[in-house]
Parts: structure tokens; C-alpha cells; sequence
């Protein structure tokens, strides 16, 4: 009995010995998955920096307008991929060290750099054609056909108003008005980003900006957030692709076509007038409506 109970308990030995090795090998438990992971994203952030590196050069230094959108672009992804460089190292500390929530914190960050870089090369590549655009003279007004019979009067019947939303009046001042770092706190809280318990907001607007999402202009903490801000801060932190990457209104437009109630829940933007400022119940709640109808209405801002 006790040589047949011996046996049994060098076969189990044996059994957990070689199956051992098998679970260490595999793809999902292996601890160099999320390094590779970012060597992915970092290979493809340095090849997105030459690429708008290279455009930075071919850009005409006369053509100050044009040279200054593309240098901007250019600079945000140069400041990516130091944040990537700086995260990669957290990674490699962490795989070392076994903790992998912090691992999976730090790969999507770097993630999320990556995904910005591509959206920045789209904005700087876009520069170009948005100046071109603005310089483009203005169509010529269509000339009324003649002939010896008299002149030929074509009607047009014009389209029917869209129907009006409905607004409640609120006061917009400086008293009123949300200021840049409340809404970089929001912002980075709908975004999931991993923020410490006790960051402050100042703190958020220096994260969101790392990652090049900001307003046109940056944060100015303490100032008020125009509508133009949420704009430009939303499209970005969605990673919209933007017709012109200097006008508020393409970013404006952008969110539009995604879905978003930018009519229904921020302050009308007429364009003839400066951007209104907006408070902080208009923004939490096109924080966290999500996409306006008939597309789903489940789905919070988030980076793609």
C-alpha cells in the first residue's frame, strides 16, 4: 500500500511538472506580451513623427500660416512620443515587478499616444488644404441669362426652416461660466483615464494636454470655456477626424456627424458672433448623454 501510494504521488509530480512549462509559454500569459505590445505602438509613433517631420520640411517657410499649423502638429507628436519613451520604461518596472494592473494602465496609455499621433499627422496633413480653402476666392455669383426675347426669371423655392430647439435662458459670465480646469477634470474622468484619488484639476489639464487633447490655444486655467473649447477638447479626446484643424466650427461639425447632441445640449454657436461661454450643466450633461438620436445613446466620450 505504501509503495502504491508513493507511485501515485510521483506520477502527480510528474503531471504538474510538465504541464508547468506549457502554461508559462502560452501567447496570453506570457509576461512579454505587453511589451511588445508597446514596441508596436512606439515603432508606429516614431514612423508618424518622421512622417510629420518630413512635411514639416516641405512646408514653404513663406507661407507662415501654413508652416506655424503644421509645426504645431508636429510638436504635439514629438511630445507623445517622449510620454511613450517614459511609459515603455513604467512597463518594463512593472512586468519585473509582476503587477499587472499597473502593466495594463501603462500599455493603454501608450495606446492612446499612438491613436492621438495618427489624428495629429490627419490635422497637420490637412493644413494644408483647409489654408488653401480660406485663400480660395469666393464663387462668382451666377449670371442671368438673356436674350432678345427679354430676360429669363428662374424661381427658387426655398427649403423650409429647420425646426428650432428650444432653450432655457442662461446666464453666461464670467461668475457663470465653467472654467478650464473643471472641464479638464471632467473630461479626463469621462475618458477613463487613470488619474490618482487625489489629483487635482490642474493635474487633469496637464495629462489631457500631454496626450494633445486640449482646446486650440491649450488649457488656460482659470479662464472660461467657450463653446469652441468643448469643440476642439471632445473631438480630440474621440479622435475625430476634423476638415480643418483650425476652425472650432470643422471640430463642431465633427462631433455632429458622429451623432452627438451638440445643437441640443451646448449653447448655440452662431458664427457671425464670438463663441458663448458654457456652464457646468451643459457640459456634464453632453459628458455623459452620449450619441444623440437615432444612433445608440449608450456610448460615453472615449478615445478609440
Amino acid at each position: 500500500m505504501r509503495q502504491r501510494l508513493q507511485w501515485t504521488w510521483m506520477v502527480a509530480l510528474a503531471i504538474l511538472f510538465t504541464h508547468r512549462p506549457v502554461r508559462a509559454e502560452s501567447p496570453a500569459n506570457s509576461p512579454s506580451m505587453p511589451v511588445q505590445q508597446s514596441d508596436a505602438c512606439a515603432r508606429r509613433l516614431h514612423e508618424i513623427y518622421d512622417e510629420a517631420a518630413r512635411l514639416e520640411e516641405k512646408t514653404p517657410p513663406e507661407q507662415a500660416a501654413l508652416a506655424d499649423c503644421v509645426r504645431s502638429r508636429a510638436l504635439k507628436i514629438k511630445g507623445l512620443l517622449a510620454l511613450m519613451e517614459e511609459t515603455q520604461k513604467d512597463i518594463r518596472q512593472a512586468v519585473q515587478a509582476a503587477q499587472s494592473d499597473k502593466t495594463v494602465d501603462y500599455v493603454n496609455s501608450v495606446k492612446i499616444c499612438c491613436a492621438r499621433a495618427e489624428k495629429l499627422l490627419l490635422e497637420a496633413e490637412g493644413c494644408a488644404t483647409s489654408l488653401a480653402l480660406k485663400a480660395a476666392p469666393p464663387p462668382a455669383a451666377p449670371l442671368v441669362a438673356t436674350n432678345a426675347l427679354g430676360t429669363i426669371d428662374v424661381k427658387i423655392t426655398p427649403r423650409p426652416p429647420s425646426p428650432s430647439v428650444n432653450r432655457r435662458f442662461v446666464e453666461r459670465t464670467i461668475q457663470t461660466c465653467l472654467h478650464h480646469e473643471q472641464f479638464a477634470g471632467m473630461l479626463a474622468r469621462a475618458m477613463n483615464l487613470k488619474l490618482d484619488p487625489h489629483a487635482s484639476p490642474e493635474d487633469c489639464s496637464k495629462m489631457l494636454a500631454k496626450l494633445a487633447i486640449e482646446p486650440l490655444g491649450g488649457w488656460q486655467l482659470g479662464k472660461c470655456v467657450t463653446v469652441d473649447n468643448v469643440y476642439v477638447a471632445c473631438a480630440r479626446a474621440m479622435n475625430l477626424k476634423v476638415k480643418d484643424p483650425e476652425d472650432p466650427l470643422s471640430y463642431g461639425q465633427a462631433l455632429r456627424d458622429e451623432g452627438l447632441g451638440v445643437d441640443t445640449l451646448l449653447p448655440e454657436r452662431d458664427p457671425k458672433l464670438d463663441p458663448p461661454f458654457v456652464v457646468d450643466s451643459e457640459v456634464r450633461a453632453f459628458l455623459t448623454s452620449g450619441y444623440a438620436a437615432p444612433l445608440p445613446s449608450a456610448k460615453r466620450i472615449a478615445p478609440d
